[in-house]
């Protein structure tokens, strides 16, 4: 966890030069929502193809620890593989690196630490994203899965709204 935000941190410190004309999208995640936690975060354009990500949320999730209630933090960095230009930045093709923490009002700690692929469409304003892969899980404090790792399939899917 400690040697992810420090890199986090790092692409931002290198990233943030102000050599891009920023985009920013608000977002949320419609499949945490249908599992009880609503969430709301963004997505900073750092460069021309790089931005980071944030989000949060609550809610008592229907999967990971029923009964209890959740309170979720996000970060994580993108890098575009194929940058449109000015009016479609951050958009396109992507591999995302992120950590989001859980914290259970029972006490418990769970966790996803991932590196995916996806893919950005938009719509005028509005943007749809959808990416698959692999990452570290722990929930109410263990691993999940088998002693290799816990590394299981992943995925995550996206609405926002552009900032103009």
């Amino acid at each position: 966890m400690k040697i992810l935000a420090t890199l986090l941190i790092g692409l931002l410190a290198i990233t943030m030069n102000g050599q891009a004309k920023k985009t920013t999208e608000i977002h949320t995640r419609p499949i945490s929502l249908l599992q009880g936690v609503g969430t709301v975060g963004f997505e900073l354009q750092t460069s021309d193809k790089t931005s980071i990500l944030f989000d949060g949320g609550y809610g008592q999730s229907l999967i990971d620890a029923p009964g209890n209630t959740v309170t979720t933090f996000m970060v994580g960095t993108r890098l575009y593989l194929s940058p449109k230009g000015d009016e479609e930045s951050i958009s396109g093709s992507y591999i995302t690196a992120r950590h989001r923490s859980r914290f259970y009002n029972s006490g418990s700690y769970g966790a996803n630490t991932n590196m995916m692929f996806g893919k950005k469409w938009l719509n005028d304003r509005m943007s749809l994203a959808a990416e698959f892969g692999v990452g570290r899980q722990t929930l109410l404090n263990q691993d999940i899965g088998n002693t290799i790792g816990s590394v299981l399939p992943t995925w995550a899917v996206t609405i926002g709204l552009r900032s103009k």
